[in-house]
């Protein structure tokens, strides 16, 4: 607050000796330090009021903020949810149609230029195609029974066969007995 060196509280001790005295001095100095410990209290009382009254509008605007946010986010779900509602609603209304009537339009083999076997329909589409240059499993005489994959069921149990922990004997001390 005040910034009072040495010097400037010798003097002012000296003067106070001289006119208050020696019997009044001791009861002054109590009352100076008490007067100077409601004042220090009073200034912490009212720094301590600012601080709350700047946290409490602080507080106040990081509400308003929340709010404003709250309240932009609940208008856009709530135009998402009318734009998702009518999309159910049209796709709703598309099933009340019944299923034969939403079976797309069946294909036969002739339309992939195939005849019923698999094979080819004329030569002009064989010559054009490079996939008909691998063999087909059941082209091939040596193949038994076409391509060698293993099952699922098989797969599935070779994992489980990985993961369990080998079986390793633990060596076994044998103590002597004297």
């Amino acid at each position: 607050m005040f910034d009072f060196g040495f010097s400037e509280l010798l003097l002012i001790s000296v003067i106070a000796l001289v006119v208050l005295g020696p019997e009044r001095l001791p009861k002054a100095a109590r009352m100076a330090g008490s007067l100077v410990g409601r004042v220090q209290r009073m200034v912490g009382s009212v720094k301590q009021e600012l601080s709350a009254q700047i946290e409490m509008d602080e507080l106040r605007k990081a509400k308003s903020e929340f709010e404003s946010a709250a309240e932009s986010l609940r208008s856009g779900l709530g135009s998402t949810s009318e734009s998702l509602r009518k999309e159910l609603d049209d796709i709703s209304d598309g099933l009340k149609v019944p299923a034969w009537e939403r079976v797309p339009e069946q294909r036969t083999p002739a339309d992939f230029g195939l005849d019923e076997h698999g094979k080819p329909l004329d030569g002009n589409h064989a010559a054009g195609n490079g996939w008909l240059d691998y063999p087909m499993p059941s082209e091939n005489p040596h193949a038994s029974g076409g391509f060698h994959t293993v099952s699922l069921r098989r797969q599935a149990m070779q994992r489980k066969r990985d993961m369990r922990p080998r079986h390793r004997p633990k060596p076994q001390l044998r103590v002597r007995k004297k």
